[in-house]
């Protein structure tokens, strides 16, 4: 519990990539970069966003101010005021789920405050309703760290993680321009064809057991995707270029991360090749954008206490 404005609660929430190519709104992967919450016990709520604070709102609209007052409110309580530092490093509406560390933040920090009365699976179950369009996709893999595989029974969300190996890093490359998820699906058929269903099972099946065999050649293929890729393709034209040309300085793998408008590719060696590669490509085209080479985050939501600083 929080117990005076001389602790203060800080919780790291890692950014994440979903689908990894065919596993539309079932995959989803962890990664080495953090959005930071910190909350002191204040008399009255503040909210402070530095980092990419561009038409964030700062007041109880927050998505994690949100979240923290979901949790309460479940548990029948009054939510404290309280003083609250955010520092963003998941650049929105790039395909990295920055909303989520949002929700996810936010439930784990109140959970936190509330001495934990709530497990893993159930914070997730309230991560989801929170998350817009109700999608495990990113939200699990933040909560849980690493690879994480969603499935829905009945109404209900199971998720799963699954190993991967330590040799495998992420190299993203990040455009300077943010795409519309909701746009992106607006352009996706209610009706696949069966040619197109079987593509992505055995795609997302091969990706697991690739990963799970060392199998990294296999993930080219595996990493292919004919359910969401082609469609947002239209508002992205320069993304299979961008996925060549990973492939062809190295990667073992390349898609379109989560509704864009980052690209991700995945190596075992030769990042900086790969990330200069879709650059390079990029320029070329007019878009200029950033690289990071990152680790697989491979814990997840974490909140620590500390002691306040002035």
């Amino acid at each position: 519990m929080i117990e005076d404005q001389r602790r203060t609660l800080r919780i790291a929430v890692p950014a994440t990539s979903a689908n990894l190519g065919a596993g539309f709104d079932v995959l989803g992967l962890a990664l080495d970069l953090h959005n930071l919450f910190t909350i002191t016990l204040a008399e009255e709520t503040t909210l402070e966003i530095r980092g990419y604070a561009d038409n964030l709102p700062a007041d109880s609209s927050n998505l994690f101010c949100k979240a923290f007052n979901h949790l309460f409110k479940l548990a029948e309580r009054e939510a404290p005021q309280l003083a609250i530092r955010m520092e963003l490093f998941v650049p929105p509406g790039k395909g990295l789920g920055s909303s989520a560390t949002a929700v996810v933040g936010g439930l784990v920090a109140a959970n936190t405050c509330m001495g934990g009365p709530l497990s893993g699976p159930e914070l997730l179950r309230e991560a989801i309703k929170l998350e817009h369009g109700g999608h495990a996709d990113n939200v699990a893999p933040a909560l849980l760290g690493g690879l994480v595989v969603n499935a829905l029974d009945n109404g209900n969300v199971v998720s799963l993680r699954v190993p991967v190996p330590a040799e495998v890093k992420a190299v993203l490359f990040t455009p300077d321009f943010a795409m519309d998820t909701v746009q992106g699906r607006a352009l996706m058929p209610e009706h696949y064809t069966r040619a197109d269903t079987v593509f992505s099972t055995s795609r997302v099946a091969l990706f697991l057991a690739a990963l799970a065999e060392r199998r990294y050649s296999l993930l080219k293929i595996a990493m292919q995707d004919r359910l969401h890729q082609p469609y947002r393709a239209q508002i992205f034209p320069l993304l299979d270029g961008l996925i060549e040309a990973a492939l062809n300085a190295g990667a073992h793998g390349a898609c379109l991360s989560g509704g864009g408008s980052s690209v991700l590719a995945l190596v075992t060696t030769g990042a900086d090749e790969v990330g200069a590669a879709m650059l390079k490509k990029a320029k070329a085209a007019g878009i200029m954008g950033d690289v990071r080479v990152l680790e697989i985050d491979r814990k997840g939501a974490q909140a620590t206490w500390e002691e306040a600083t002035a």
